[in-house]
């Protein structure tokens, strides 16, 4: 196929690498898979191989993260594209011309958004390519994090560690990993415009959840989800079905 990219896959757990490649398969016909790999060696070995245009990789595979991995390379000549659960990392809101993510689980809309971007591209010089990755390899591990007042002062509470917010007129009570609660004077609208662009999504009147914190949908008696910390959310018909499709449910 005329423009067709070629591209290995990355990811330690080999259920993620088929459902990638399923829908890599399904919807970007212009990607041609070239190697699906589980760790460090397969894929390096794979990129002097076939010295691909695009790599999609996982960011923690086994006990290594992808830049130990990637900096193996003595340059990164191909464009990246992250896929990721967001445990920890602040891919969201930074915008790299060779460099791009997925959060897990990927929905095909969202894959098909990205590939559209990395094929739109204009032709970019392996230095750009490696400059842009040096730049993101310094700011990835900052995780993001978002000012809360309460009546004690202000929070400074990392955007991953939210596992969801329950609102309540004028208050919204943000639920956050290791059992902490913060009550703020802010309705359940402003976080969700706040926390849009990092996995969030209204599931009920009451509840915005982040979608990395989702163990099981349960479809029966209306819907419910139970998220990381054992709480089960009721699901509002109106969300149901994108919560379905952002979680890539068939």
């Amino acid at each position: 196929m005329k423009n067709q990219i070629n591209c290995i896959l990355l990811d330690d757990d080999p259920r993620c690498l088929q459902n990638l490649r399923i829908l890599i398969e399904s919807y970007c016909p212009q990607l041609h898979i070239v190697a699906e790999t589980t760790d460090s060696d397969t894929f390096l070995a794979a990129v002097a191989t076939y010295q691909p245009n695009l790599v999609f990789t996982d960011i923690e595979i086994g006990t290594y993260t992808a830049f130990d991995i990637l900096n193996e390379l003595d340059s990164i000549s191909f464009k990246l594209i992250f896929v990721s659960a967001y445990d920890g990392y602040a891919l969201m809101g930074y915008e790299f011309d060779a460099i791009d993510y997925l959060l897990k689980p990927v929905a095909a809309t969202q894959l098909k958004k990205v590939v559209a971007k990395i094929m739109a591209m204009d032709q970019m010089s392996a230095d750009e390519i490696q400059h842009n990755y040096n730049t993101l390899q310094k700011r990835v591990f900052e995780a993001p994090k978002l000012s809360i007042a309460d009546a004690k002062g202000i929070h400074m509470v990392k955007i991953t560690d939210i596992i969801y917010c329950n609102g309540n007129g004028n208050y919204t009570t943000l639920i956050l990993a290791g059992g902490n609660e913060i009550v703020a004077s802010k309705n359940l609208k402003y976080f969700e415009n706040k926390l849009e662009s990092y996995n969030f999504l209204r599931l009920h009147k009451s509840y915005l959840i982040q979608l990395s914190h989702v163990d099981f949908v349960n479809k029966e008696q209306g819907g419910s989800v139970s998220m990381s910390n054992g709480s089960i959310l009721p699901i509002s018909r109106n969300y149901k079905k994108e919560l379905l499709n952002r979680l890539n449910v068939l």
